[in-house]
């Protein structure tokens, strides 16, 4: 998931950067059904961790330090939800026909509006900015565990250990 996010971020920036032409369409087309593909992981992903959830958190862990983590990983479902989705808000207040994969034909959530479109635009643009904050602090928080703590959070975390 953190790869597909990360190469959604760059392949979006890259093709946003490029003028109008067939090469910026079709990234477009990528961007958005590879965005709207992580909404549906993401969803089956949270579904996923109702059934089976997190283990608990190694013992001698600080209050402050669960809270945070709970935290993090709640900011970072919600923000893998809400940029897919803001953006499908956006294309759609901007009127912009889309296919998945263009194949499949993904309905408007709103009726065609340019001022919303713009709103949409600038939030999903915050939005994954804050992303890409949250992610850098979730990284440094597991090297954190892993060089400074030396526990296994880490491990645990790329599924190299099971859980306590």
């Amino acid at each position: 998931m953190a790869a597909l996010l990360m190469g959604q971020v760059l392949l979006g920036r890259y093709a946003n950067a490029l003028e109008r032409s067939p090469e910026k369409l079709n990234l477009m087309m990528w961007h958005k059904s590879i965005g709207i593909s992580l909404l549906l992981l993401m969803s089956a992903r949270l579904v996923w961790a109702w059934i089976n959830p997190a283990p608990n958190p190694l013992p001698g862990t600080a209050a402050w330090v669960r809270s945070a983590s709970r935290l993090s990983h709640a900011g970072l479902y919600g923000l893998v939800i809400a940029i897919p989705m803001s953006g499908w808000l956006m294309n759609s207040a901007k009127n912009i026909p889309f296919r998945l994969f263009r194949v499949v034909p993904w309905p408007n959530l709103l009726k065609p509006d340019a001022g919303l479109g713009r709103v949409f635009e600038f939030w999903h643009n915050q939005l994954v900015t804050l992303l890409l904050v949250l992610l850098c602090v979730h990284v440094a928080a597991a090297l954190w565990h892993h060089f400074y703590r030396r526990d296994t959070t880490l491990k645990r975390m790329l599924g190299w250990q099971e859980s306590p």
